[in-house]
């Protein structure tokens, strides 16, 4: 089968992606290296603001249906000062947020775009992008199954395979700094974490913070960031690292006396965060291949989901030959005009990555350079803890302050 869009990478960007070419008509391919259900280090945490995405994904209500709702949101400094805000105190969306499995989200996305007619093949990793001159017109997989390299072919490539993106990224962008002061990244399911019901709660400690949210199933995640000197000191043993870190806060501690790990551990690293390319080589990035925002924000899955979506809308557009009209009304009624895309690449491509950058600075670049900032304080146990006595004494500012790390759609929705 000849395809329009190949996308590297099943998760939310991906499929994202994958589930709005498709509604509109597009040939398009996910290629996903693991296979499904298969865990991922992530907090778990699907913030008001992914609703009206996963709405027009056509997700929404099985979301909400198998998650944990999530009414409130704790922080606590390294010296125990507490402060509490409601999940409607900031977003402009609905009150609550949900905490679902990683495992569990991604196959409902997975299988929502195999429904709507995206081709989804799992076990396969891409190893390259394949040019003819400058432009990219297919990728080389290799086969865990078989072993054998395939090739795939298709006019527009999509990078959703994550934070260490060979495709999109060079070496350099993937080793998240100097050694000795990188970020790390653990995670495990809990159980007998009773106290964690309706809230998440996040947990500062001298050089690190972390956090408690229940997703389905009864099962609680624990997902917290150390720096590379706390995981050497503790030889990289899980426990150790807890104890060095999360359990090193006065709620934190107590929380979690009694927890037993339901599963295995999993941790990822060295980290960055911010804003990164956009696109290599024609080839478009998305999701955590395209930057991360700090995950004490919350909003990591909504921007994977939105940039997936405003990656799609920017290249139905071009195909459609309609500039920076995102909408697939015009693609659907007339499907021949896709056949632009195969007498101009060049063309077609820059015009998608054109529209595709203005829309990602439009919603995310105030909302990176915001947590970024907040980041020195959250890795500061001298200014953490100062900061909870002023919201201690200001609650309200702690809706307004995590207000501004988040949005929900961009203008021209």
């Amino acid at each position: 089968m000849q395809y329009e869009v190949i996308i590297v990478g099943g998760g939310p960007a991906g499929t994202s992606a994958a589930i709005r070419l498709a509604q509109a008509g597009v040939r398009v391919l996910v290629l996903e290296s693991k296979h499904m259900p298969r865990h991922k280090l992530c907090g778990e945490f699907i913030a008001p603001e992914c609703y009206p995405t996963l709405d027009r994904l056509g997700v929404r209500d099985q979301v909400l249906a198998e998650g944990s709702q999530i009414a409130n949101v704790s922080l606590t400094a390294s010296n125990g000062r507490q402060v509490n805000t409601a999940i409607g105190g900031i977003s402009d969306e609905v009150g609550f947020a949900t905490g679902l499995s990683r495992a569990r989200f991604d196959q409902i996305l997975f299988d929502r775009a195999r429904e709507v007619g995206a081709t989804c093949i799992e076990g396969f990793a891409v190893k390259r992008c394949l040019f003819d001159g400058r432009l990219p017109y297919g990728v080389e997989a290799f086969s865990l199954l078989d072993g054998r390299t395939h090739r795939f072919h298709a006019g527009v490539i999509i990078d959703a395979s994550g934070r260490n993106s060979r495709i999109t990224l060079g070496r350099g962008e993937r080793n998240g700094g100097r050694h000795g002061s990188r970020l790390y990244a653990f995670k495990a399911h809990l159980k007998r974490v009773d106290a964690i019901r309706d809230q998440v709660e996040l947990y500062f400690f001298r050089h690190g913070y972390g956090g408690l949210s229940r997703v389905e199933g009864g099962v609680v995640n624990l997902c917290f960031i150390a720096n590379e000197r706390t995981v050497k000191q503790a030889g990289g043993d899980f426990a150790e690292i807890l104890n060095r870190t999360v359990m090193k806060n006065p709620l934190g501690r107590e929380r979690l006396a009694f927890a037993e790990v339901a599963g295995d551990w999993h941790s990822t690293g060295p980290l960055t965060f911010g804003p990164r390319r956009l696109s290599r080589d024609g080839v478009i990035a998305i999701g955590d291949a395209a930057g991360m925002i700090d995950p004490f924000t919350g909003t990591g899955v909504q921007i994977a989901l939105r940039t997936g979506e405003l990656a799609a809308e920017a290249v139905i557009a071009a195909f459609a030959g309609e500039g920076d009209d995102p909408s697939a009304e015009a693609l659907a009624a007339h499907p021949e005009r896709l056949l632009l895309a195969n007498s101009n690449r060049a063309v077609m491509l820059r015009r998608a990555l054109d529209s595709y950058r203005r829309f990602y600075d439009q919603e995310f670049r105030r909302r990176m350079t915001a947590s970024g900032l907040l980041r020195s304080a959250a890795f500061s146990p001298l200014v953490a803890n100062a900061l909870a006595v002023i919201l201690a004494r200001i609650p309200r500012l702690a809706g307004s302050i995590l207000r501004a790390t988040r949005s929900g759609n961009s203008p021209h929705r």
